[in-house]
């Protein structure tokens, strides 16, 4: 019974994780850097400490026990975390969510399921549960291949400009996928947090979330600090106070609301699949967000104009995805 509502739990955080960015879409009159300036305070600092705040009752003792050496190892996780943050929020505006999402979570989903088992499980590669999640990760990047071949029919790139902001884009993705698995890897890399959380009385369900408070706040200073820098350097930071303020700052906690409320989930549901939660659990919530993602893309209209041979490409690339969901639950069960 923990094991399915565990999937559902990471499940729902997929979907959260797949949606987040939509909001952002609808801003009016500000450019990224005031949206991800507004994220990166509200995301990653605020709601963030509000929601660990509310489900800790001792955070600050809890915190006061971590040694230096271990925060140190968050802390540089974070940072590393904080500039793929920014390279994701730059990719997913050059390249829109139909085409950023697959490439870019694709990318955290396998190296994010590999490098945890290669470093604390590998023997599991030599039995059936390592090779479902194998299988798992090859289909996720066919089928991420799959999803980008499909938008670059759509867009029928053909200008050079058009085609440099391309390659940029696709650029900064491949890079943002690897460092967006940093995540997970951070979290499996505090498992003495979490023991410290249980020895001071936080139930194991919520003992793993602990980490992301300190996780996201290292990687909250380079994120505002950067947008800050270029708000400052173009001169126009008073738009993000003076532009449309009511409505984007409403569709900027909402955005930060899902991101954040993704990762909590996460954590609750991973603690729930025994063991193999964290190598399990990450491609779960990765697979089903672009899945989610691409959905977005469809509902705003991204794909209307698009020929029949990519929309094609695409719902097979959406089924592989799908498969490999299923695969990759289906090795929890061994």
């Amino acid at each position: 019974m923990n094991i399915t509502f565990g999937l559902l739990i990471v499940s729902l955080a997929g979907l959260l994780q797949g949606s987040f960015i939509l909001p952002m879409t609808y801003t009016r009159k500000w450019e990224w850097s005031h949206k991800w300036f507004a994220f990166s305070i509200l995301g990653m600092l605020i709601i963030n400490w509000i929601i660990a705040f509310s489900i800790f009752d001792n955070l600050t003792g809890i915190v006061a026990k971590i040694p230096s050496s271990l925060m140190l190892v968050v802390m540089l996780f974070g940072l590393g975390w904080g500039v793929g943050a920014i390279l994701f929020g730059k990719g997913m505006d050059l390249l829109g969510m139909a085409l950023g999402f697959p490439i870019i979570m694709g990318i955290n989903a396998t190296a994010g399921t590999i490098i945890p088992a290669l470093i604390f499980s590998p023997d599991i590669f030599f039995h059936l549960k390592g090779g479902l999640i194998v299988a798992g990760a090859v289909l996720t990047i066919g089928g991420i291949i799959i999803c980008a071949k499909a938008s670059s029919l759509k867009d029928k790139v053909a200008s050079g400009d058009t085609s440099k902001k391309l390659g940029i884009g696709l650029t900064l993705a491949i890079i943002s996928g690897f460092t967006s698995c940093l995540p997970n890897l951070g979290a499996a890399f505090s498992g003495k947090i979490t023991a410290i959380a249980l020895d001071s009385g936080v139930g194991g369900v919520l003992a793993g979330n602990v980490v992301w408070s300190l996780f996201f706040t290292t990687g909250a200073v380079v994120n505002a600090g950067y947008c800050l820098y270029l708000m400052c350097k173009g001169g126009n930071f008073r738009t993000l106070i003076n532009e449309h303020k009511t409505i984007n700052w409403l569709l900027m906690i909402s955005m930060s609301l899902m991101w954040t409320g993704s990762f909590y989930f996460y954590g609750i549901g991973c603690s729930m699949l025994g063991n193999y939660g964290l190598i399990v659990g990450w491609p779960l919530l990765i697979t089903l967000s672009i899945v989610i993602g691409n959905l977005w893309g469809l509902y705003r209209g991204e794909w209307k104009d698009a020929t029949y041979r990519s929309r094609r490409l695409l719902n097979m690339g959406l089924f592989i995805l799908i498969v490999s969901i299923v695969l990759t639950a289906a090795s929890n069960q061994f």
